[in-house]
């Protein structure tokens, strides 16, 4: 049986005018998104040095404008998540005794 054993470095990739530094798998060439990793770039790859620490629902591209795409809609999602909702106000009392007047005084229409 034989299993992947991941070995981790740090590089910086410099494309569409974005730089992202982020790990990057020797054995497999897949690059991890920094953004939806569940541990730390620090941990992973630490600098200077190559880490083997196995990853489990973390994104992994094959190349640089995929991750670059991808992190685009975490962008996306953080923008929409930051988009405040007005509160509708509440009723004072006074209109709300107003509209259940018209409402009881109102005599339903009778058909003929």
């Amino acid at each position: 049986m034989s299993y992947w054993e991941p070995r981790w470095v740090r590089k910086e990739f410099k494309s569409h005018g974005i730089a992202v530094v982020t790990c990057v798998d020797l054995s497999t060439s897949l690059i991890l998104c920094p953004l939806c990793s569940s541990i730390s770039i620090e941990d992973l790859c630490p600098e200077g040095r190559e880490g083997n620490m196995p990853v489990t629902d973390s994104a992994l591209f094959v190349s640089i404008e995929d991750l670059i795409n991808h992190m685009r809609t975490h962008w996306h999602t953080k923008k929409y998540k930051k988009m405040k909702v007005p509160v509708a106000r509440e009723a004072s009392e006074e209109s709300e005794e107003s509209l259940l007047r018209q409402f009881t005084n109102d005599k339903p229409a009778r058909r003929k």
